[in-house]
């Protein structure tokens, strides 16, 4: 039976000291902001009835890595003799897909150089017959060393993803004894449901805004371009070839190394990223093609409407790995749906339009009246003002005044579109801690009156 180089954790031993953090950052002359390794802490209110335990995790170096194969750039690569995934910082382009894909939040982003980087299982140290720094800082034994058999499962712990990528660690279960801690005194802390403040998010509007005008601009486009193709108002091929460079310039301006932006199309055959970008430079090279010419047969028009939905199905699919809560898999912001809804309303198709309309209202105001049964902060005049842009565009496209029911179209869906990048959480080992703590009966009994 194979076996592989794994980190071992105990966490009846772990008393969260964080030496193993601070061996790392050492060993690897890391700052205090780009931590390696994290110690999370299960129930650190000690609310009584729940276990309490601390887990450390860095890199977990999976045998299925999705970093490596969700990384458009190709910058991830495999130690033969270790099994370390590392990051060649030569050919990361600083997008930060690697850490929305990662269930353990291994990636992290290094403003000052504009790359990725993560802990890399001290591979020097191993090569040499070592061991990494972490485990061999640990004073209580409960990080070591050993080998791993490839089809040994993990133990299910507060904060860590099952998610069947073959991590190279062993967890093992917490005794029976630990699980019921007493509380001697009060909390020292604001109740739980207040923790979840203090997690940082991945993805918010303010720095994803760039790929929020980008994706709705790209919906315009194909909606535009499938409105021309079906007979609609004629396009000049120089603004809307403007128009798509303009935008792909802009979603390239969010990533950390921008001159090497080129490089998010050369992992098309795993990426949903490299593939977003492959196909919209099709649609928009085919499509202003065809604008240009005009002589091109109508089955060419028809192939660029088809890479046209296909970018924006991609582009939907790049955020599957994020989750929104109290939404279903369909979202009211998927620009699928955008690009559908423009195309019917660029045509004057009114019937269409309609239906498509009533789909996203209805998913909108579904989502929003869960999010609030959730208890999530929403804003009832940005709610208000979404509904209205879509009711009263539909009402004027009824009235044939095409420029109002644009604008009011395209408001709707960029305010969704803003709302969707809000709502977006990228699951981490401390949200997961807070989702499994949430789920558990016990924990909402001493806090009932916040």
């Amino acid at each position: 039976m194979s076996t592989r180089p794994s980190f071992i954790v105990d966490v009846n031993k772990c008393t969260g000291c964080h030496a193993c953090a601070m061996a790392c950052q050492i060993a690897n002359d890391l700052p205090t902001t780009l931590p390696w390794r994290e110690v999370s802490t299960f129930n650190e209110l000690h609310v009584p009835g729940v276990e309490l335990m601390h887990l450390s995790l860095a890199c977990n170096h999976c045998a299925e890595a999705p970093c490596m194969e969700q990384c458009p750039a190709r910058a991830y690569r495999r130690d033969e003799k270790t099994g370390a995934v590392l990051i060649d910082a030569d050919l990361c382009l600083g997008c930060r897909y690697c850490a929305w894909v990662c269930p353990y939040g291994a990636p992290r982003f290094d403003e000052g150089r504009g790359v990725m980087t993560k802990c890399n299982f001290c591979v020097e140290k191993q090569h040499e017959g070592g061991q990494p720094a972490c485990v061999t800082s640990c004073p209580t034994g409960a990080l070591t060393w050993g080998e791993l058999s490839a089809d040994e499962l993990v133990q299910d712990v507060p904060g860590f993803s099952q998610a069947g990528i073959g991590p190279s660690i062993r967890i093992e279960s917490l005794q029976p004894v630990r699980r019921i801690p007493e509380m001697t005194h009060p909390p020292a802390m604001p109740p739980w449901r207040r923790l979840r403040k203090r997690i940082s998010a991945q993805i918010t509007l303010t720095h994803e805004w760039t790929l929020a005008v980008f994706t709705v601009l790209a919906a315009t486009l194909v909606g535009v371009f499938t409105a021309w193709q079906l007979g609609g108002t004629d396009l000049d091929w120089r603004i809307f070839l403007g128009l798509g460079a303009a935008g792909m310039a802009l979603s390239a301006s969010h990533l950390g190394r921008k001159e090497r932006s080129w490089r998010a199309a050369l992992h098309l055959d795993e990426s949903w990223l490299s593939r977003e970008i492959v196909l919209i430079g099709g649609f928009l090279g085919l499509a202003a093609g065809v604008l240009y010419l005009g002589s091109l047969p109508s089955w060419a028009g028809w192939i660029a409407v088809g890479l046209g939905f296909m970018t924006l199905a991609a582009i939907d699919q790049v955020y599957r790995v994020a989750v929104i809560r109290g939404s279903g898999p369909l979202h009211s912001g998927h620009v699928l749906g955008t690009g559908l809804l423009l195309a019917a309303v660029f045509n004057g198709t009114l019937l269409v339009a309609g239906a498509v309309a009533l789909v996203k209202l209805v998913l909108y105001v579904t989502r929003r009246k869960d999010r609030a049964r959730l208890g999530l902060a929403i804003g009832a005049a940005v709610g208000w003002l979404r509904v209205g842009t879509l009711f009263v565009g539909m009402g004027v496209m009824f009235w044939d005044i095409p420029w109002l029911t644009l604008m009011l179209i395209l408001t709707g869906e960029m305010i969704d579109r803003g709302e969707f990048y809000e709502e977006l959480e990228i699951p981490t080992p401390n949200s997961l801690m807070l989702d499994e703590l949430e789920a558990r009966p016990e924990a909402h009994a001493l806090f009932e009156g916040e």
